[in-house]
């Protein structure tokens, strides 16, 4: 009886696991998908405006959403949608662990979310980027 204890106890840890890093993988896609479309954004903004948008990430995010800042997008265009959960109290977007995806607007530009770990390491290690 005892074995087959252990047994149940250790498929329920096994199934526990894989659903976790089911959850884990799952961060990590949902992670590329919006790195990817937020430089996919910024490429259009490029393209419409004529020139990449500047300021702080928070800045850039309220551009890219739609927002006309000082000069820049007047026509007030949306560039890419964000739910309540995509985007922090200062307008950063965030990304699937709650940390903002750094968008550095460079000759290309690079959007990059600092990954599970949450700590910055320039788009090496476990960051995700485009």
């Amino acid at each position: 009886m005892a074995v087959i204890m252990r047994v149940i106890a250790g498929s329920l840890l096994l199934a526990l696991l894989a659903t976790a890093g089911g959850c884990a993988r799952q961060k990590v896609r949902q992670a590329e998908h919006d790195v990817e479309q937020l430089r996919l954004a910024l490429d259009l903004y490029l393209s419409e405006q004529g020139v990449y948008p500047t300021g702080s990430a928070a800045e850039i995010s309220q551009l890219l959403r739609g927002h006309a800042l000082g000069e820049q997008n007047p026509t007030k265009a949306s560039y890419v949608e964000a739910a309540p959960g995509e985007v922090n109290e200062q307008g950063e977007f965030v990304d699937p662990w709650g940390t903002p995806y750094r968008i550095i607007i460079a000759s290309p530009p690079r959007v990059y979310s600092c990954g599970p770990n949450k700590v910055d390491e320039n788009g090496a290690g476990d960051d995700v980027s485009s």
